[in-house]
């Protein structure tokens, strides 16, 4: 009996480690009541079992001892009453939900991280946790480390403050926000409570280490959403860390394959009491590291998709973000008070200003950050463009940011209240900002699109820009370069191609002639590769350091002319 239970336990494991190819999701998942297609299962670490616990809500009793399906335990309550050991496993029935806040203790250890997952028919709905609107998170885990949590639903959704019903509440975000044309901002939130999906903090601990996410599903969360900053802090997935004695920071974060869609206000996010500095003095700031999220989807997010704070070489990819920012300003992804984060082969499109929105962009470098790079993202239709700030502030700064080989297309759909509409805005005191290697594509359809706005912020400007490399595929009308701002910009080896734009910058090295893209402005990256006979090929200046390929894949030589745009093979 003994041997047929670890064998029941180990089979268990290999339904929640079965592996899937990682690829980025590109269209929207299915809706919340399609179980299986919502969620795919994926690797999980590499452990041994030292225990299994099923949680059934039907057929299980909490005076069982948990240990197989059929002695399964029935409540959460029963669950938050256990002190789990390393190496143990947690696994909610299939086609389930339990409706309270989930709070297991315990930590795992390297190597034997503690596990929740799902059993038993994955083609039904995944296991549903609901905090119900009544609790401030629905999981939470307080100083506890080596944790995996995987394919499982969450929402938090309060129907007494909405007046509706969470599948209303949803549809209203896709029909009227979502899909809307500059739809009030809505301040309406301010009777609700901060709430949230899952909320992991760290206080006064030092290094929290290995927390996992993979295939979570979190949406319905109707949090506070009003003008005020501190709503930022409420929404989806929190990764909090507070206190002021020791100093503390998580290690080896990952999100993968989750999905993040309908929440108010962020989607998921990153906060610390440590992060104090200036450009010189590094303050009180210990950044959490070995923070990824990749292959990961988000929409319908009230404001910010995904904020990166405090953080040392976080790495952003493979992610769709999709109508993000529905009800109130926000870039859909930004870093903040960070070094070194990567943001790469993202692609978002579809971000949502609102009436008197400032932020309304796919990707943000903002201030307090150092050496950002932005590459091989595909950035289209969102109606602000990209932003690169350092602030306007005394101690504010962004130092070293590259932007290179991303494609950008039709941005700047719509202007902002100050009546400026712009492919991409560097402003305050961003310092020894690098552009090269992207196409900034504007369409017919588009006019009064400024292709590039340097713009002061309390009087300070950006110094040390430049812009090497780089197609300028104006298709529109009126369109314009508005660099005036700033001190030592430097323009150079790019394509000014089809329209003229005003104020456009002399180059001592320009680019004239027929860029000869293959299929511009189809939607399609694949678009803007370059055709036999192009003036872009070969035509660009070495940028040292500049990486190993292209957005497309082709190598770089450290020694030849690479071509102008993101594309730097031969001519098609």
């Amino acid at each position: 009996m003994i041997r047929n239970l670890k064998m029941l336990a180990f089979m268990a494991i290999l339904v929640i480690t079965a592996c899937k190819k990682n690829e980025l999701i590109t269209s929207q998942p299915e809706s919340s009541k399609a179980g299986a297609a919502v969620m795919a299962t994926t690797n999980v670490s590499a452990m041994a079992v030292t225990a299994t616990y099923y949680i059934d809500a039907v057929n299980g009793k909490d005076s069982f001892d948990g240990k197989s399906p059929a002695t399964a335990w029935r409540t959460i309550t029963k669950v938050n009453q256990t002190t789990f050991q390393p190496g143990n496993v947690i696994l909610f029935k299939c086609g389930q939900s339990w409706t309270n806040r989930l709070h297991p203790l315990g930590s795992g250890t390297n190597g034997s991280p503690i596990v929740i997952g799902r059993y038993g028919d994955t083609t039904l709905r995944a296991p549903l946790i609901q905090g119900g609107g009544n609790n401030t998170s629905t999981i939470y885990l307080y100083n506890q480390a080596y944790w995996e949590i995987n394919d499982i639903e969450v929402t938090n959704f309060s129907s007494t403050e909405e007046g509706q019903t969470l599948d209303a509440w949803e549809s209203n975000n896709q029909s009227y926000y979502a899909n809307g044309n500059l739809p009030d901002r809505l301040d309406n939130s301010s009777n609700h409570s901060m709430r949230l999906g899952i909320l992991i903090q760290a206080q006064d601990k030092g290094s929290v280490n290995h927390i996992y996410l993979r295939n979570v599903l979190v949406h319905g969360v109707n949090g506070k959403l009003d003008a005020t900053d501190d709503t930022k802090y409420n929404g989806g997935i929190y990764f909090n860390i507070t206190g002021t004695s020791t100093p503390t920071y998580f290690n080896d974060i990952l999100i993968d394959r989750c999905t993040v869609r309908d929440v108010d206000r962020t989607g998921l996010f990153f906060g610390s009491t440590w992060k104090d500095r200036t450009l010189t003095d590094p303050g009180n700031w210990q950044p959490s590291l070995g923070v990824i999220v990749r292959n990961s989807y988000f929409t319908r997010s009230g404001a910010n998709a995904l904020i990166i704070r405090v953080t040392d070489h976080a790495l952003i990819e493979r992610n769709l973000f999709d109508h993000c920012a529905i009800k109130g300003s926000g870039n859909a992804a930004f870093a903040f008070s960070s070094d070194y984060a990567k943001f790469q082969y993202n692609e978002c499109r579809y971000t949502k200003a609102n009436k008197g929105d400032d932020d309304a962009g796919g990707l943000d470098a903002d201030f307090y950050c150092k050496n950002t790079i932005i590459q091989y993202n595909y950035l289209h239709n969102n109606d602000f463009g990209l932003l690169i700030t350092g602030g306007g502030f005394a101690t504010s700064f962004n130092d070293g940011t590259q932007v290179k080989f991303n494609i950008i297309e039709k941005d700047g759909t719509v202007q902002q209240h100050d009546g400026h509409a712009f492919m991409m805005r560097i402003s305050g005191s961003a310092t020894n900002t690098l552009i090269y290697n992207n196409v900034i594509d504007i369409g017919p359809s588009q006019t009064g699109v400024a292709l590039t706005w340097q713009k002061s912020w309390n009087g300070k400007t950006p110094s040390n820009t430049t812009y090497y490399n780089n197609i300028y595929d104006n298709g529109g009308t009126g369109s314009t370069f508005e660099i005036s701002q700033g001190s030592n910009t430097k323009f150079d080896y790019n394509a000014f191609y089809r329209n003229a734009a005003a104020r456009q910058p002399t180059q001592v090295h320009p680019i004239n002639g027929d860029v000869k893209f293959v299929n511009p402005g189809s939607g399609n990256p694949a678009g803007f590769k370059l055709k036999a006979g192009s003036v872009a090929l070969g035509a660009g200046v070495i940028i040292p350091n500049s990486g190993a390929k292209d957005y497309f894949g082709n190598p770089i030589s450290p020694t030849s002319a690479p071509n102008v745009g993101a594309y730097n093979g031969k001519g098609l």
